[in-house]
C-alpha cells in the first residue's frame, strides 16, 4: 500500500475512534446536566471550582475540541469547518451564560480551552494530536471536579480518555504501527488485522482497569469519635470553674443539677453553687415555672413543678456586682420511663413511654428516649454546648452557630455528629435495601439481589453477622443484643440503641428515628423534632422511589421549622434553606457506589408528607410556610 493510502488510512481510523470518543464526551456531559442543571449560579456551594451544571458544559465543550481534532485527522475541510462553526458559537453561549451566572473559574477554563485550539491550529501539521492528547489528558482533572456526586468522578471520562489518547499515539507513531511483524511474503493483510485486534484489546483492557471500581460496600469515609481536647475554635458559655483566678472576679457555676437533666415529679433535686469573689455572696435561685425556689449556695428541693424548668442562679456580691449561670431541667411525671432500670439521666419529660426495647410498644422501641445507653451522646453534647473542651468540627460549628444559646447548640451538635461528622452512624445500609428489594439495591445492582444480604463489607463486625428474612419488619426483626444472627437486615426501624450503639449504621428512616431521639432526649420537645418524609422522589435515569425519611426540627429563636437530613452523613441542617444533599450507596457496575442525592432531585418541599411523627405520637407537618426553604 503507497505511503500516502497508509496516512490517509491511519488518519481515518483516529477521526472514527475520536468522533466516537467526542459521542460519548458529549453524552456524558448532556447526561450531567440532566442530573445537575438547577445548580447553575452556585459555584463552591456543594462543589471546589464551579458549579455541577457548569462542569457538565465544559465535558461537551471538551468533547467537542476532540471531535474537531477528528475531522482535523479524517480531513474533511467542509466537516472542518461546519463544525469549527458550531463548536465556535457553543462557547460564545455557554461563556456569555457562566459569565451572567458569575462562574468566573468556568469562564477561565473555557479560555484555556479556545487557546489551546488555536495555539494547535497554527501547528497545522500536529493540530490532531496535540488537541486529541490535551482533551484525552486534561478530561480526567476536569471529570473529577464536575462530578463531585462521586468520589470517582473522572472514571466517567475513562472511555473517552482512553480513546483520544490512543488517537494522538496513532497519529505520532503511525510510522511505526505501519511497520509489519514479518517482511517475509507479499501478503500482510493478517498483519494489519493483527495490529487492529492488539490495539481493540488494549483499548478493552485500559478502559476496563480506569472503569473497575473496588472498593467497600460500608461507609466511603468512616468518621471517629473525637477525643476530648481544647476546641480550636473556642468553646460556648461558662468557663469551667476548677478553683477561683488569683484576682478573685467574682463568677458563678452551677455544679448540680447537670443541665437538661430529667427527674421524676416528687424526687430530691440536689442544687449547688460555685461561686469566686470577695467578701459575702448572695444566692439567688430562680425556675422559669417556680419563680425563686431558693437562696443558698446549696440546698434540695422535691416540689418542682412538671415540665421543663430553665434555672437561673444569681450571685451578687456586697458591691452590688452580680454574676449569672443557668441550666436546663425537666420535671416528669414519676411513670414516665419508670419501668426502665436505671431510669436514663436524659429523656423528655413529655413522652407517654414508660419502657424500652423489647417491653415497650412499637414506638417506644423504634424511638427509645428512654434508654440509658443512649444518654453517652447527650452527655457529648452537653460538654460541648456548657464550656467543657471538646475538640472536634461538630462542637465547633454548633458553637459559631447558636449564638450563645446552649439548646440550640446541642441541636446543631447532634444533627452535625449524625450527618457530615460521622460521629455515631456512619454510611448508608444497602444491606437492608437489598434484603427488604427495595429500588436502589434491585434497579441499580440486580434484580436477583432482591431477599438477600449483600454488601455488608466496610461496616463493623456486628453488620457482618446479620441473617436477612425478608419477611420480617422493623422492631419484630430484631432479637438479640448478643446474636446478630438472630437479627434479620431487613427495612423498617430498628430499635434505636441498636441502630446507634450496635450496627451504626443504617438507612434513611434509621438516620431519622436516631436523630428524632436523641434531639428529644436533649431537651427537643413534643413540637419541636419530628420524623417525616416525602412521598416519593425521582432519580433521573434510574425512575421513582417510594420515598425518603428525613427531620423536622424548630430550633430555639427560630419561627420556623428546619428540614433536617443526616442519612448516609449528609449534609445536615442549612440554616438559609433545605439541606443541599444526603448520601447513599448504590451500585455502579456491580460495585458499591457511594453518592451524593442533591436537593433538587428531592424535592424535600414538594413531595413532603402530610404527617410527621416522634415518640409522643403521630402529628400534622406544619405547613409549607412555616417550613424554612418551602415559601
Amino acid at each position: 500500500m503507497p505511503a500516502d493510502d497508509k496516512n490517509n488510512m491511519t488518519g481515518k481510523i483516529s477521526a472514527l475512534a475520536g468522533l466516537l470518543a467526542g459521542i460519548a464526551a458529549i453524552a456524558v456531559g448532556c447526561i450531567f446536566l440532566i442530573f445537575a442543571l438547577p445548580s447553575l449560579g452556585r459555584p463552591g456551594e456543594f462543589d471546589y471550582f464551579f458549579s455541577q451544571a457548569a462542569g457538565g458544559f465544559l465535558i461537551i465543550l471538551l468533547g467537542l475540541q476532540g471531535t474537531f481534532a477528528a475531522t482535523l485527522a479524517w480531513p474533511s475541510s467542509r466537516a472542518e469547518r461546519a463544525l469549527l462553526l458550531f463548536g465556535g458559537l457553543f462557547t460564545l453561549c455557554i461563556f456569555a451564560a457562566l459569565a451572567v451566572y458569575r462562574e468566573w473559574t468556568a469562564c477561565a477554563i473555557i479560555i484555556v480551552i479556545v487557546a489551546i485550539t488555536w495555539a494547535a491550529l497554527h501547528r497545522r501539521k500536529d493540530a490532531a494530536p496535540i488537541l486529541f492528547i490535551f482533551a484525552g489528558l486534561f478530561g480526567f482533572p476536569l471529570t473529577q471536579a464536575a462530578i463531585t456526586l462521586l468520589p470517582y468522578g473522572w472514571k466517567t471520562w475513562s472511555i473517552s480518555g482512553v480513546l483520544f489518547l490512543f488517537c494522538a499515539m496513532l497519529l505520532s507513531f503511525s510510522g511505526h504501527f505501519r511497520r509489519p511483524l514479518l517482511t517475509r511474503g507479499e501478503s500482510r493483510g493478517w498483519v494489519y488485522l493483527l495490529y487492529a485486534l492488539l490495539c481493540l484489546a488494549l483499548i478493552v483492557l485500559a478502559i476496563s482497569a480506569l472503569v473497575y471500581l473496588p472498593g467497600p460496600a460500608g461507609p466511603a469515609t468512616a468518621g471517629t469519635l473525637a477525643k476530648s481536647g481544647q476546641s480550636e475554635n473556642g468553646t460556648l458559655g461558662q468557663t469551667e470553674l476548677n478553683e477561683c483566678d488569683l484576682n478573685s472576679n467574682l463568677r458563678a457555676k452551677i455544679r448540680s443539677p447537670g443541665d437538661v437533666r430529667t427527674f421524676p415529679r416528687g424526687e430530691t433535686v440536689l442544687f449547688s453553687a460555685d461561686a469566686c469573689g470577695k467578701g459575702p455572696l448572695r444566692y439567688v435561685w430562680k425556675s422559669s415555672r417556680d419563680g425563686i425556689i431558693g437562696r443558698n449556695e446549696s440546698f434540695k428541693k422535691e416540689n418542682l413543678s412538671t415540665g421543663w424548668h430553665n434555672i437561673t442562679l444569681a450571685v451578687t456580691n456586697s458591691s452590688g456586682i452580680s454574676s449569672v449561670a443557668s441550666v436546663e431541667i425537666g420535671i416528669a411525671e414519676p411513670w414516665v420511663c419508670g419501668q426502665v432500670d436505671p431510669r436514663p439521666k436524659y429523656y423528655p419529660p413529655d413522652t407517654p413511654c414508660r419502657d424500652i426495647w423489647p417491653d415497650a410498644p412499637e414506638r417506644c422501641q423504634e424511638m427509645e428516649v428512654c434508654h440509658p445507653s443512649l444518654d453517652w451522646i447527650v452527655a457529648e453534647a452537653v460538654d460541648c454546648c456548657d464550656g467543657t473542651p471538646l475538640a472536634n468540627s461538630a462542637c465547633s460549628d454548633a458553637c459559631n452557630r447558636s449564638g450563645g444559646d446552649r439548646k440550640k447548640c446541642r441541636g446543631i451538635f447532634i444533627i452535625n455528629s449524625f450527618g457530615p461528622d460521622a460521629r455515631y452512624m456512619q454510611g448508608y445500609a444497602l444491606f437492608k435495601t437489598c434484603c427488604s428489594g427495595y429500588p436502589e439495591c434491585t434497579r441499580m445492582c440486580g434484580s436477583s439481589l432482591a431477599g438477600t444480604c449483600t454488601f455488608m463489607d466496610g461496616y463493623n463486625e456486628n453488620v457482618s453477622k446479620l441473617s436477612c428474612r425478608p419477611e420480617e419488619s422493623g422492631v419484630s426483626a430484631w432479637h438479640s443484643d448478643t446474636n446478630m444472627s438472630e437479627n434479620s437486615a431487613v427495612l423498617g426501624l430498628f430499635p434505636t440503641h441498636a441502630t446507634v450503639n450496635i450496627l451504626q449504621t443504617g438507612v434513611c428512616s434509621d438516620y431519622s428515628a436516631a436523630l428524632t431521639t436523641m434531639l428529644r432526649k436533649a431537651g427537643y420537645n413534643k413540637s419541636e423534632a419530628f420524623s417525616t418524609s416525602s412521598t416519593a422522589f425521582d432519580l433521573p435515569l434510574v425512575g421513582d422511589h417510594p420515598g425518603h425519611a428525613f427531620n423536622l426540627v424548630l430550633l430555639p429563636g427560630d419561627t420556623k421549622y428546619h428540614i433536617v437530613d443526616t442519612t448516609g452523613n449528609g449534609d445536615g441542617i442549612n440554616l438559609g434553606g433545605v439541606p443541599g444533599y444526603f448520601r447513599f450507596t448504590g451500585c455502579f457496575l456491580g460495585m458499591p457506589s457511594h453518592t451524593r442525592i442533591m436537593d433538587w432531585w428531592m424535592g424535600y418541599c414538594k413531595m413532603i408528607s402530610t404527617q410527621s411523627f416522634n415518640d409522643a405520637g403521630d402529628a400534622r407537618t406544619p405547613e409549607k410556610k412555616n417550613i424554612c426553604g418551602c415559601t
